[in-house]
């Protein structure tokens, strides 16, 4: 259940470590009334759990005609007011008094009314099922996000064996920074051989051939991971368009376990179309105060705006000195959602490179790369990386129903 907690900071701190111990999911976190106003209009939660006090609460929820299908929940002091429990109700909200809201939310969750909201989505396509899709999306430029999209895919390929394509969408530029990680260069005219923009003549009824698909991607050094270009020329962007993602992601489900985008920091069409495509959405940021306003504006504004569901961000520092001015999850708080990993500044990644494969092995042991793994284990539906390949049955290892063929 996915829980958008608002209220101020003593409230926000006091609830989250109940809520998270009971399993419950919070997907946004308001502080302030402006703040919360904003994340209210989002899609992705199914309670709202307000802490503010009584003028505030009321004064947020005037108009909640968006909340449609939500329950909210307004915790008071250890008593409520006849008058006050009035007010609430009559604008459909449920008043409790402090220390009664685990019980309040498990109460919601056995009414059955989570499931008119499971059945207002759209059901998924069977054989896609198995596919999970994620973008790795910053909206400023240099955080990081095709270093952390290539070794994200990178480890899940290695240590999960499970299949996997990273997909390049930041065409600000001549060639693909994904295919460089691969050393692929413009310079030296070794191009990948096709980029995104030839999918759009890939024949739909051929979309469960292998052999067919194949062809508009390019292996890596490891047999089950794959990439696909951005235009390798300029010029072509014009044809990077919302239909081209339409088109081409349902048919790379059907022959992966993993789907990574690595996304420019614009919003045109064809990134907008694959962060709506997408499971889960990694948001990448820094920790000064500009990243930090560019990153809440994001979460309480641009996410409506696109009607975003905010139970996909999974925020993402990345660079992180060992010494910080202020705590993280207070800047989680600032930015709108519970911060999902942390990625320390480290030097060795940020070497001068002088090999044409920039993937480094040597990485892995690194404050960088066990973040990185850590990271993965997270996303993972089972958790835990490493044994998600080796608990399969033998015969599954061999003839994995997605494997290499």
């Amino acid at each position: 259940m996915n829980i958008l907690l608002c209220g101020d900071s003593m409230f926000v701190k006091e609830m989250m470590p109940k809520l998270q111990k009971n399993q419950f999911k919070i997907v946004g976190i308001g502080t302030s009334t402006a703040q919360s106003a904003h994340l209210l209009k989002a899609k992705g939660y199914d309670v709202v759990l307000i802490g503010f006090n009584e003028q505030d609460s009321l004064a947020l929820l005037e108009d909640n005609k968006y909340l449609n299908n939500v329950t909210i929940v307004w915790v008071s002091l250890p008593i409520i007011s006849i008058q006050s429990w009035k007010r609430f109700a009559t604008i459909g909200v449920i008043a409790i008094t402090r220390g009664s809201e685990i019980q309040a939310v498990k109460t919601y969750r056995s009414s059955g009314h989570t499931d008119k909201i499971i059945e207002m989505k759209q059901p998924a396509d069977e054989e896609d099922s198995d596919c999970q899709v994620i973008s790795v999306y910053s909206p400023k430029g240099g955080e990081g996000k095709t270093t952390i999209s290539t070794y994200l895919a990178y480890y899940i390929a290695k240590y999960s064996k499970l299949k996997v394509c990273i997909i390049d969408l930041d065409h600000t530029r001549e060639g693909s920074d994904v295919a460089r990680k691969f050393g692929y260069f413009v310079i030296t005219e070794d191009n990948p051989g096709n980029d995104i923009t030839n999918w759009n003549s890939f024949p739909d009824k051929e979309f469960k051939s292998w052999k067919k698909v194949s062809e508009y991607m390019t292996q890596t050094s490891l047999h089950n991971l794959f990439f696909i270009s951005s235009p390798w020329n300029i010029e072509d962007e014009k044809f990077m368009t919302e239909s081209l993602i339409e088109k081409t992601t349902p048919i790379l489900k059907h022959h992966f376990d993993f789907i990574i985008f690595d996304m420019a920091d614009d919003l045109r069409e064809s990134n907008t179309k694959a962060l709506e495509l997408s499971d889960d959405i990694l948001f990448i940021s820094g920790i000064d105060l500009d990243m930090i306003d560019i990153s809440s504006s994001f979460v309480q504004r641009t996410t409506q705006k696109l009607q975003l569901p905010i139970a996909k961000i999974r925020l993402v520092f990345n660079k992180i000195p060992s010494k910080l001015p202020y705590k993280l999850d207070d800047i989680s708080q600032k930015i709108g959602v519970p911060r999902f990993g942390v990625i320390p500044y480290d030097a060795e990644v940020h070497k001068p490179r002088i090999k044409k494969v920039g993937i480094r092995e040597d990485l892995r042991k690194t404050p960088f790369g066990n973040s990185i793994f850590q990271l993965v284990q997270a996303l993972l539906p089972d958790g835990r990386l490493q044994n998600s390949y080796l608990k399969k049955p033998w015969y599954k290892r061999i003839f994995n129903k997605k494997g290499v063929v």
